[in-house]
């Protein structure tokens, strides 16, 4: 009887250090939300979104579904900024946003439309000899 149990014991904790993810369960969180046009309401489709944290290395991407909805998963704890871009739209980020452990954070924004440059702002640049 006893053998039995060792078998089994010994059964999880090979799966448990074999299969990572089993014993990191809960320990990542994830950012997700929606994006949409400011004026009509509708969603953005393939609207860029970037994470950046001090608890990883480098930045993480995800891209806006046909819903205008993201996701960004298995993110460590920590305080993140994220980016929302989209060709024709204003840039947009959200500075000092807390992730804690097994969290998920829904960040969602509605995306203004650059304006039209005057031609008073219109840059130009001629080269005279």
């Amino acid at each position: 009887m006893h053998m039995i149990y060792k078998e089994l014991l010994l059964f999880f904790v090979a799966t448990f250090l074999l299969f990572p993810g089993f014993s990191q369960e809960g320990k990542h969180g994830s950012i997700s939300g929606i994006i949409k046009d400011a004026k009509t309401k509708w969603p953005l489709i393939e609207a860029v979104i970037t994470v950046n944290s001090n608890a990883f290395e480098g930045q993480k991407f995800a891209v806006t579904d046909t819903s205008g909805k993201y996701k960004i998963n298995n993110l460590p704890a920590g305080v993140y900024s994220v980016s929302f871009e989209m060709e024709g739209y204003e840039k947009y980020v959200q500075n000092s946003i807390t992730l804690k452990e097994g969290m998920s954070v829904a960040v969602s924004y509605e995306m203004l439309k650059e304006q039209k440059r005057s031609r008073k702002n219109k840059l130009q640049v001629a080269c005279y000899k």
